[in-house]
């Protein structure tokens, strides 16, 4: 960056998917929400950067989808989470708290390494439930019994 020039303001872009396809998230280098839902059960998935430039912008969803949603249970997938710093995780801090206090299971999944090693030294691995591969407790089905997750598998989805 060049003296004089402005700094450029981090993008967060959120993709809302009702479940029934896969929406994906494109376009920034900060980091990118997906917010898929399968009935009482939300998930969001992060990839890029949660730091002080972005956590706002999940903090103001994962409020609004706790309060207004209700899930049963949240799951925030950080499999493809490049870094994490304080304020991120603050606000996963935050949003546990606010999930117990409304009766919402929270559960991290597929941290990755260095995201395992930062939990591990501020000992939130012991507050939080973090999971390797989450699945929805109650996979919407079809007429025939098959899953919706099923049937978008098999369609390529």
């Amino acid at each position: 960056m060049q003296d004089g020039a402005p700094a450029e303001t981090p993008r967060v872009q959120v993709v809302q998917d009702s479940g029934d396809s896969g929406g994906e998230a494109i376009g920034s280098p900060d980091l990118r929400i997906a917010v898929r839902r399968a009935g009482r059960e939300a998930f969001v998935d992060l990839s890029g950067e949660l730091d002080l430039a972005s956590a706002p912008q999940l903090r103001e969803l994962l409020v609004t989808m706790l309060i207004e949603d209700g899930p049963s249970r949240l799951v925030i997938d950080l499999s493809d989470l490049v870094y994490l710093d304080s304020t991120g995780l603050s606000v996963l801090v935050t949003a546990h708290k606010r999930a117990s206090s409304t009766g919402t299971e929270l559960t991290l999944a597929n941290p990755n390494a260095s995201v395992t090693r930062l939990l591990g030294i501020t000992a939130l691995d012991q507050i939080f439930d973090i999971v390797d591969a989450p699945e929805p407790a109650t996979a919407p089905t079809s007429a025939d019994g098959a899953s919706q997750d099923e049937e978008a598998t098999e369609r390529g989805a």
